[in-house]
């Protein structure tokens, strides 16, 4: 007969002579992990007590269009579904143009106590706005409590403060009246950070259009607690929402985080009316370590920030530098730190990386299906068979020739390759696509101080990556796009000067025959029926190209006609080649040194003497105007004042201003 064992001894754990383990020398030889999972109860409570629809007067309207469904990609269940608006915002739009008037002309101390009320309104239900974060993007629970849901409270509080001192600090500025924001689907939470919070201090009526509506809505809930006066945050459901959105004529600024550079093209191309637009690609930050720099610390940041929401972020590392002294060093160590790292349910507090986006797994595993012949590892971790989950991943030995090396691929997965001098990382990162920012990981101070000046990045970490303040200025640099990140002068992004000269046509309607040509190839230009010059009375004048400050005839013998828009012909432009494409890239890169390095009153003074030569010829700019767009003559005319106006306005910031904006070095 089998004897009953007690109740602290493990029934299938035995040590070297036999014996059975109790409970608590089993769990210190397996230190396995266990399981710690956050409740989502109170959010789904939340979801069911709610009609969810569109946001705006401060209640939600559930539309009549098509019923989006919103799933959790960690376990593949369905969370609900949402009725959207099936295109209708007018409503939206009325609710916001009504509360315009009031919230910008609003008393800017009134308006910190507004944004102060919202800021503790998040903090008291910190846990429910993280719990929705994580169950409808993927993001494992602890980014969103511990970064975002912080990164969120600190900017709130941030832009208070600037709230109150708008009148003084910024008083001749104002707001631009109603802006819509476009939010990506991962990191909602951050996004509303950077993009909402400040549109909302500047005295804008802000009209959101998220990819995963459930942060926002709870969020905009949230305002309506604090007591947000109705129509000032309004949210939108639905792609078709999103393009009547776009289309809208009391839109008066665009701004956005998008996740590739096609949805970029997309929402470029949507837009009806001129107006400013500040859009950018979430993308990847680069490291550079260095062989005297502390490679322990470095890697343990790179397994911590390469990964961070699923490598789905501005400031998750994508590309890595090391130089070749230590680089068999720092793989075999990174390899040691990324082997332990564990994949499963984002709720899970012990799993350090959550779901990923279907899209993004997908590219990453076509990705690597074209490039077996390089050397990997990944994580030992399984993760569970329900849910959308990638491995973490790097890739070594990575060539910057190589196209996968500049694919902005969102997702956990890391390119490392080696460098032998500083000058030559600072080239690789320089040319890279990804502006968004980049960590120096040495010890030398004087290394240090000559890379920050040289990379060409919104923001350079030193011995750190990803620290994130409200205060800290950046700006997106090369394709990533022109977003601000922090500053004052993220909250003038969303204002206007108030004596800044403004075009006023008689129709401001984007013809979409223009933007539908744009960019694309034209007809080569075809022999006329008649002279396109009489030799009796002029010269037959060759067009050239103007590349490095000379004129310079094209590589190639073919020219392209350049028409009207009543179809008369205006003359012919050379066709470009790659060679002169590359020549002006060359110049410019040149050049750039040189221009960066001038002094803002040097600056000034050539950019005075271009006003002078375009007042000169005032009249051949608007008659060249009107005649390739159609316009009358005196809008043309109206368009040089404004450009010569513009030129005046920016003197007096170069000329007080010796940091360009948005640049930023964090130690």
């Amino acid at each position: 007969m089998n004897k009953q064992l007690p109740d602290n001894i493990m029934a299938n754990e035995e040590d070297q002579n036999g014996h059975f383990l109790s409970k608590e020398k089993a769990i210190f030889k397996n230190l396995a992990y266990s399981s710690a999972k956050e409740s989502d109860s109170a959010a789904l409570a939340w979801i069911s007590s709610q009609k969810l629809g569109d946001f705006a007067m401060n209640k939600m309207s559930p539309g009549t269009g098509e019923m989006l469904k919103v799933t959790n990609i960690s376990t593949d269940k369905v969370i609900t579904h949402i009725p959207t608006s099936g295109g209708s915002i007018s409503e939206v739009v009325k609710s916001a143009r009504e509360a315009k008037e009031g919230w910008s002309k609003m008393q800017g101390h009134i308006r910190a106590r507004h944004l102060y009320s919202v800021t503790r309104e998040v903090q008291k239900q910190g846990k429910l706005l993280a719990v929705m974060e994580c169950i409808s993007t993927g993001v494992a629970i602890r980014e969103c409590k511990n970064v975002m849901l912080a990164h969120l409270v600190q900017t709130l509080y941030h832009f208070t403060g600037w709230a109150e001192l708008s009148s003084p600090e910024v008083k001749d500025c104002q707001s631009h009246g109603i802006v819509a924001v476009l939010l990506p689907e991962v990191a909602t939470l951050t996004q509303i950070a950077q993009q909402v919070v400040p549109a909302l201090a500047a005295g804008n009526c802000v009209i959101v259009s998220p990819a995963a509506p459930l942060p926002a809505l709870l969020f905009a809930g949230l305002c309506v607690t604090a007591g947000l006066p109705p129509g000032v945050l309004s949210v939108i459901i639905g792609d078709e929402a999103r393009q009547a959105l776009l289309s809208d004529r009391n839109i008066a600024m665009l701004s956005g985080s998008l996740s590739s550079k096609e949805e970029c093209k997309s929402i470029v191309n949507s837009l009806q009316y001129p107006i400013p637009v500040s859009l950018c690609q979430v993308g990847k930050s680069s490291m550079i370590v260095f062989s005297n720099s502390d490679i322990e610390s470095a890697v343990d940041c790179l397994a911590d920030k390469a990964f961070y929401a699923s490598g789905q972020t501005y400031d998750s590392v994508g590309k890595v530098l090391v130089q070749t002294s230590c680089y068999e060093k720092f793989c075999k160590r990174l390899k040691e730190k990324v082997s332990k790292l564990r994949v499963g349910d984002a709720l899970d507090h012990s799993n350090d990386i959550g779901a990923t986006a279907s899209d993004n797994i997908t590219a990453i595993k076509d990705a690597l299906t074209l490039n077996t012949h390089l050397s990997q590892f990944k994580s030992t971790s399984t993760p569970p068979s329900d849910g959308s989950f990638q491995i973490p991943t790097v890739l070594l030995d990575v060539q910057p020739s190589n196209d996968i090396w500049d694919e902005a691929m969102l997702g956990p997965l890391v390119k490392v390759a080696s460098f032998r001098t500083a000058k030559e990382a600072v080239a690789i990162v320089n040319h890279s696509k990804q502006g968004v920012g980049c960590s120096v990981w040495s010890e030398k101070n004087s290394l240090i101080m000559q890379l920050t000046k040289q990379l060409n990045v919104g923001t350079v970490w030193v011995n750190c990556h990803g620290i994130t303040e409200s205060s800290r200025p950046s700006q997106y640099r090369s394709c990533t796009g022109s977003m601000q990140c922090g500053g004052v002068d993220l909250l003038k992004l969303y204002m206007t000067p108030s004596a800044a000269p403004r075009l006023s046509f008689s129709d401001d309607k984007i013809d979409p025959n223009l933007v539908k040509k744009f960019g694309k190839a034209s007809t080569p230009a075809l022999p006329l029926d008649k002279p396109a010059v009489d030799p009796e009375e002029s010269v037959n004048r060759t067009i050239k190209l103007f590349i490095g400050g000379a004129l310079k005839r094209s590589a190639n013998d073919s020219y392209r006609t350049v028409r009207s828009s009543t179809g008369t012909v205006l003359g012919s432009l050379p066709d470009a080649t790659k060679k002169d494409i590359r020549d002006a890239v060359e110049a410019a890169a040149k050049a750039f040194p040189g221009w960066s390095g001038k002094s803002g009153f040097n600056r000034s003074q050539i950019l005075y003497f271009l006003a002078e030569n375009i007042c000169r010829r005032k009249e051949d700019f608007a008659e060249v105007i009107a005649q390739s767009t159609g316009r009358k003559y005196d809008d043309g005319m109206q368009e040089v004042d404004t450009s010569l106006q513009r030129l005046f306005m920016q003197q007096p910031g170069l000329t007080s201003s010796p940091r360009p904006p948005g640049s930023t070095r964090t130690l």
